[in-house]
């Protein structure tokens, strides 16, 4: 045999060899087959405004894209007679599911205009709504926000 026949032969069979080396090293890896991508949602905050007649309600619906806490905080009420002027009466708060033109309450809190969350719920993934309505303490009509932080 030639020595050029035995240097093609050596040449192929290397390059044989690093072909195999690198198609047996692109098989490796954790095992993990799993193709599914994981998604973090983002904390959305919603500030929902409206006004209230005495005894009256208004709602929000909102989607809910993956499980987590929804915080629901009564941010500000405000006389309708006297626009600016705070008042810290009581109204009754709540999220459940959306149905025709209101809220099918499922979580309810009465709660005063403060900075901080009294209605807090774990919910799973689709749509719900914030409920705000009279519980018998107003004597006029008055304007209110409503902060909604959920995923």
């Amino acid at each position: 045999m030639t020595t050029v026949r035995r240097l093609r032969r050596f040449a192929w069979a290397c390059g044989a060899a690093i072909a195999l080396a690198i198609a047996v090293s692109a098989c490796g890896g954790s095992g993990n087959t799993s193709t599914t991508p994981t998604v973090t949602a983002t904390p959305q905050a919603v500030l929902f405004e409206g006004s209230l007649n005495v005894g009256g309600f208004s709602f929000y619906s909102f989607n809910v894209e993956a499980t987590g806490d929804v915080f629901v905080m009564l941010a500000s009420v405000t006389t309708s007679a006297a626009p600016g002027t705070s008042t810290n009466v009581v109204l009754g708060m709540a999220i459940g599911s959306p149905l025709g033109t209101d809220c099918v309450i499922t979580t309810s809190v009465l709660a005063a205009p403060a900075l901080q969350s009294p209605l807090v719920s774990n919910l799973t993934a689709g749509t719900y709504c914030v409920r705000v309505y009279d519980v018998g303490n107003l004597t006029v009509p008055v304007n209110f926000a409503v902060r909604i932080v959920h995923t």
